[in-house]
């Protein structure tokens, strides 16, 4: 795993170059295919050989000097003399030199290779969502019906809406029962089945005991299983310091595994029955393709450092879900809304961490790095929020 790493911040340092960046040997059979890392390997041998030879024989050259000493070796009970040595070691040189020079075609072809398919996979890469307005009511509506519909074809029996926050221009951390009342009563408009009871308890994260999947209230038993049981809440994060106007994100996480499995958002003003002008657009300008190189090393859950902005941390995960493999983490959020805890870190190899950043007038940027759990930090571009109004007819 950490050499994983190290190799994602590898190819974060630096400034880019105009040519495909040099891969060290030791990563160069990470972009090879199978039938190249044959001939690497045998290429290889053949010059690691070739070094051996060539050493031996300067190291015989230059241990022996210009005379021949009283224990030189003997040929047929012969001393062999000063010619005869420095011939010796010279074949000795020149065909280590053979042998360093039949495998160097091969060896720089395919260094060649690999640093322009590191090139590749390193390119910049734009991970972008547009989101209409809408009112707010139907706003609700199409979030719930569209996560409703993600439940069914994800084969969850089970599911528990546990509350809701907001975080508006003031900049406090609310849990508003208005808006947990709207979604509950969208919810059941749409499906009146599908919707657990709330627990006499209320809900409550509740860690479970050693490896045990957590609980969500002190009445309800963790789920057995991944896949049987499902939590939903809402978040909603105001986009401008006056106003209410906003993102509502719907988010459902596995109650087993507590990972984040969908996402909805919608662009909105909060209990309003206008539409918000313009076009909400998100992006995200991974620089050095972070997403994508991490959703190829394996099974990656991240969670969110303290320290990281909730709309940039918000918006993080809707990209990660939505737009990538890359797992996110929904113990954190679970105690946030509905209290309870502490959460687990068990599984997040990583941190997203999200801090405001310098933008163009009426945007909104973020500076995004990621933090593992072991090693340095690495950067991974710049998080913007913009609100694309309607052009001004002359």
């Amino acid at each position: 795993m950490y050499a994983f790493l190290a190799s994602l911040i590898f190819v974060a340092a630096g400034e880019v170059a105009p040519s495909p960046p040099s891969v060290p040997d030791a990563e160069v059979v990470r972009y090879l295919r199978s039938n190249e890392l044959v001939e690497w390997s045998s290429a290889m041998r053949a010059n690691s050989a070739g070094e051996t030879r060539v050493k031996m024989g300067q190291s015989i050259l230059k241990t022996s000097g210009s005379s021949t000493p009283d224990n030189a070796p003997k040929i047929g009970g012969l001393t062999e003399t000063a010619e005869q040595l420095k011939a010796r070691t010279q074949k000795m040189i020149d065909e280590g030199n053979a042998q360093i020079q039949q495998a160097l075609p091969s060896l720089t072809r395919l260094r060649a290779v690999a640093a322009a398919r590191a090139a590749e996979r390193t390119k910049p890469v734009s991970f972008s969502v547009d989101v209409a307005p809408a009112v707010w009511n139907v706003a609700l509506t199409q979030s719930v019906v569209r996560l409703q519909k993600q439940a069914r074809d994800l084969g969850y029996t089970q599911i528990h809406f546990i509350g809701s926050i907001s975080l508006l221009g003031d900049g406090k951390l609310n849990r508003p029962e208005e808006l947990s009342a709207d979604i509950r009563s969208a919810w059941s408009k749409a499906d009146d089945k599908s919707l657990a009871p709330v627990p006499a308890e209320g809900y409550a994260y509740i860690r479970g005991v050693e490896k045990a999947a957590p609980s969500l209230s002190k009445g309800l038993k963790p789920a057995a299983a991944p896949k049987q049981v499902a939590v939903v809440w809402a978040e909603y994060y105001a986009v401008t310091s006056v106003g209410a106007r906003g993102l509502l994100f719907l988010r459902l996480a596995d109650a087993h595994s507590m990972r984040l499995i969908a996402s909805e958002v919608a662009y909105t003003e909060l209990g309003s029955a206008a539409v918000p002008a313009g076009i909400c657009q998100v992006a995200l300008l991974d620089d050095r393709s972070f997403l994508p190189r991490l959703s190829e090393g394996g099974d990656w859950v991240l969670g969110f450092d303290r320290a990281s902005n909730p709309l940039g941390s918000a918006l993080l995960a809707h990209l990660s879900v939505t737009q990538s493999k890359v797992g996110v983490a929904a113990a954190p959020y679970v105690v946030i809304v509905a209290g309870g805890g502490p959460s687990s870190s068990e599984g997040v190899r990583a941190k997203w961490l999200a801090v405001t950043d310098t933008a163009p007038a009426g945007s909104i940027a973020f500076k995004v790095s990621s933090i593992p759990t072991v090693g340095d930090s690495v950067d991974v571009g710049q998080l913007r929020l913009s609100i694309a109004l309607p052009a001004v007819a002359k």
